[in-house]
């Protein structure tokens, strides 16, 4: 495995081959997390990983670091840049708090709800022009609430309710079509995409495009150019203005309203945000299956730094230890954990009676 070199210098990757019935070698990521009991491994989670400077050094790989994936719900603060580039946040007068929840997977709060509805309202829309379906909000206990009042989820709770108002925001503000903002081929979806290459130092006609969850394109690309994306994010060097302007202002809204990135309390992207030092500037947004992305500044040197993580398997367990353990070892966190972060980097695993039965190991 690699470990990070003490002069900042790219470093090799290593890669583990593996054979497929049809004996063509493949690469694997290693495994990065194990998990045990009675003294058996019972499980174990390959995982690629990818830390990059704002200046493109490799400074740290798990697997191959140009490994393409997606990056679900973590690409939203770079889709969110478009709003501001395109003039629409100033023209709506969209505030820092507006801002976060554009760049969020938001629980369906009370007070996402109304955020989500002030953007949108600001714009001259309202709630009929989302187009990203419904699921039941993430918090629970606003779940529970429509339950007990016998109502229905609406697009308002969706989790990425907030990235769709920004989306609407701006195609209203270029005079574009609200009916098919989703396409990617909507004009919209075209300067995010521009953006999104822009930071990723990545062309954009080779980004692969998907759809999310939510109706919206998905952004494919190697693992280190999301890394590269994320570092420049937080240090926008040798960006156009606009672009330098636009970053500065999603990461100033993220550090203000953390609690408009998730929730106000209880999921990893708004605790890591609030327990971590302001001098590191960090930003963080996790995505589906398996994937986490999160971007900060070195105070020693200026430069950003960010962080990719794939889970091979798309599942959960691990995503968080994983970079947790990466900013603790680069000196971003302390060892232990602050309180609010220790749930999500949790190694002694317990059953339903509270008896300890194994635990979680992170091979870094």
């Amino acid at each position: 495995r690699l470990s990070i070199s003490e002069n900042g210098n790219p470093i090799q990757n290593s890669k583990a081959k593996s054979k497929m019935p049809n004996n063509k070698s493949f690469d694997v990521p290693p495994v990065l997390i194990e998990v045990t009991r009675g003294g058996i491994v019972e499980s174990r989670h390959r995982a690629y990983v990818a830390v990059v400077d704002s200046h493109n050094n490799l400074l740290l790989s798990y697997g191959d670091p140009d490994y393409m994936t997606f990056l679900r719900s973590s690409a939203k603060p770079l889709q969110a840049l478009a709003v501001i580039t395109s003039g629409a946040a100033d023209r709506f007068g969209l505030d820092e708090r507006e801002l976060a929840i554009a760049s969020g997977s938001h629980g369906g709060e009370s007070v996402h709800q109304e955020t989500v509805r002030s953007i949108l309202a600001k714009a001259g829309l309202d709630t009929i022009y989302l187009q990203c379906g419904t699921h039941p909000p993430l918090d629970a206990l606003t779940r529970l609430e429509l339950e007990r009042n016998g109502l229905q989820p609406q697009p308002i709770h969706h989790n990425c309710s907030g990235k769709h108002s920004g989306m609407l925001a701006t195609a209203v503000h270029t005079g574009t079509d609200t009916s098919h903002y989703c396409d990617p081929q909507h004009p919209v979806q075209q300067r995010i995409s521009q953006v999104i290459g822009m930071l990723a130092d990545y062309p954009p006609e080779k980004i692969v495009i998907g759809i999310d969850g939510c109706s919206a394109p998905v952004h494919g690309m190697p693992m280190r150019n999301a890394a590269l994306a994320f570092a420049r994010l937080v240090d926008p060097v040798g960006l156009p203005a606009d672009i330098q302007d636009a970053t500065r202002r999603i990461c100033r809204g993220m550090a203000a309203y953390p609690e408009m990135v998730a929730a106000t309390t209880g999921r990893i992207c708004t605790e890591l945000i609030r327990a971590t030092d302001p001098k590191f500037k960090l930003v963080a947004k996790a995505g589906a299956e398996g994937y986490y992305a999160a971007g900060w500044v070195d105070p020693a040197t200026g430069r950003g730094i960010g962080i990719t993580v794939k889970m091979e398997d798309g599942g959960e367990r691990g995503r968080n230890h994983i970079p947790l353990a990466i900013l603790q070892r680069m000196g971003v966190l302390p060892d232990p954990l602050p309180e609010y972060l220790k749930p999500f980097g949790e190694t002694v695993l317990k059953n339903w009676a509270g008896l300890q039965i194994g635990e979680l190991r992170v091979l870094l």
